[in-house]
């Protein structure tokens, strides 16, 4: 039986859903140590090629997010040409990276963020995980902080996108009081220190180089199309915000990393602020830097809430496809969330965020090769999609449209091989990162042969109809869909 969501977000909420679910905090307490390798110029180059190559993936997102607006996002619009096994995988890899390097990222993160206050919190050592060991106090701490998301979201999705909202807002004020503080009491000096580019550097070459690190700072869109059932605007508007989400966060990452750089000599900034722009700030006043705090605690709630909030949604709609058990499917009477879906996301999120600090720097390395194979097969859809259904409606069209999907094609596919060849400055650790990763490849591969034979007993026709809804029609030629709009 096909099952809907609530119709309840507005593209202002949307927008904040996507572009602050994609900031984060690595700008604000990472910024100095960029400087130290690749220098402002390079740092700010590389956000600007790094925003250009996402956008190009998020083009892709675009067409078929408004395409087949339909819950789970990937695991739907990649179904009509790649098949039940691709729609498994691309959902599968979608929670390696969002549960690993997002909601149990989170689970370990909020605890550093708060460190810097209550330094308490890593005391009374429990165990430890490859030499590194975990602190009671930070575990319970990031185990309630996923419980109060997990109410959060379980709750209400217009609840959700009105404090996400507010907490974007706020995020963007203090932004601004960093921007307007760098400009008064910064020089532009500093930034400039002979040349905002390491002397004897390429700065082309030093923005490639950063740019290929910086797209994964750059992820987050991809999740919005899972939330597609939850929109209560236009299919094209849908498209407008996929793509505006990823200017609007490139923009905000490019102007705190020159903000940042005008404060103290580029060179010499590691040395004086280990923790960016938080310590920089603090130099002037401590309220300064409770602000730059502050705008870094956003980054890391406003993200943490669409990850729980995409990732079960795609758990949604694998139930729903009839490759995961049926109880995922299940969404509350009063609420209109899938509530089996968010526990299991908060439980597996706790459950590898329990790992502690090693775990954290094991998730963020495997999310590029999750984030990547998302990004892959989406952009190949587009493409396929574009061959194999030329006639459907498409509400937000991209131009050079194949053009488009090549090149976000070969950006993904970069992503990917630079983390799994040994050898690249982005390959993953041996063994523990490879392992990994090879053992969840080798889960989904034991999972789906079973998955597929509740799939078979649906038959093909049930599980697409419950998967696209009212777009089975239009895909497979019966008749146009009525999209919902407002």
């Amino acid at each position: 039986m096909f099952v809907s969501l609530k119709r309840v977000l507005s593209w202002p909420q949307l927008l904040a859903l996507g572009a602050a679910g994609i900031v984060g905090t690595s700008w604000a307490y990472m910024n100095t140590r960029f400087y130290s390798i690749y220098g402002p110029g390079g740092v700010i180059l590389g956000y600007a090629i790094g925003t250009l190559m996402a956008f190009l993936v998020a083009l892709a997102y675009a067409e078929m997010g408004s395409t087949i607006p339909k819950a789970g996002g990937e695991v739907a619009f990649v179904f009509p040409t790649l098949g039940p096994l691709g729609s498994f995988f691309v959902g599968w890899m979608f929670i390696l990276s969002s549960v690993l390097a997002g909601a149990a990222f989170y689970v370990i993160g909020i605890s550093l963020l708060l460190s810097w206050w209550l330094p308490s919190l890593y005391t009374i050592p429990i165990y430890s995980i490859a030499g590194v060991p975990v602190y009671l106090p930070a575990l319970l701490l990031g185990i309630t902080s996923a419980i109060l998301i997990l109410i959060l979201n379980y709750r209400s999705v217009s609840l959700t996108g009105q404090a996400q909202l507010i907490m974007f807002i706020m995020l963007l004020l203090a932004g601004a009081t960093i921007l307007i503080t760098a400009l008064f009491k910064g020089s532009i000096s500093n930034f400039a220190n002979p040349s905002p580019f390491p002397q004897g550097e390429n700065p082309l070459g030093l923005g490639l180089r950063f740019g290929l690190i910086s797209i994964g700072y750059l992820s987050g869109f991809e999740g919005l199309p899972a939330l597609a059932e939850e929109i209560k605007i236009k299919p094209r508007t849908f498209g407008l915000v996929i793509t505006g989400s990823v200017l609007v966060a490139g923009a905000f990452y490019m102007t705190m990393m020159f903000a940042g750089s005008l404060f103290v000599p580029w060179q010499q900034s590691y040395a004086i602020a280990h923790r960016g722009t938080i310590d920089i700030m603090a130099r002037y006043s401590i309220w300064l830097g409770l602000i730059a705090w502050l705008a870094s605690f956003l980054g890391l709630v406003t993200s943490w809430i669409p990850t729980v909030m995409t990732t079960s949604r795609m758990v949604f709609a694998l139930a729903r496809e009839g490759l995961f058990p049926s109880q995922f499917e299940r969404i509350h009477p009063k609420y209109g969330t899938p509530t089996i879906a968010l526990i299991f996301v908060t439980i597996i999120s706790i459950i590898f965020g329990s790992l502690g600090e090693q775990g954290l720097i094991w998730f963020l390395d495997i999310s590029g090769v999750g984030l990547g194979t998302c990004w892959l097969l989406s952009t190949l859809s587009m493409i396929l999609t574009r061959r194999k259904y030329p006639n459907i409606p498409r509400y937000f069209k991209v131009p050079a449209g194949y053009l488009v999907g090549i090149l976000g094609s070969g950006i993904t596919l970069t992503v990917i091989l630079v983390s799994i060849i040994p050898g690249t400055s982005l390959s993953l650790v041996w063994p523990y990162e490879y392992m990994i990763l090879i053992l969840w490849i080798v889960l989904g591969l034991i999972i789906y042969p079973f998955a597929k034979r509740r799939m078979n007993k649906l038959g093909f026709e049930t599980v697409a109809r419950n998967l696209l809804g009212e777009y089975y029609d239009v895909i497979y030629g019966k008749k146009e869909a009525k999209t919902e709009t407002k």
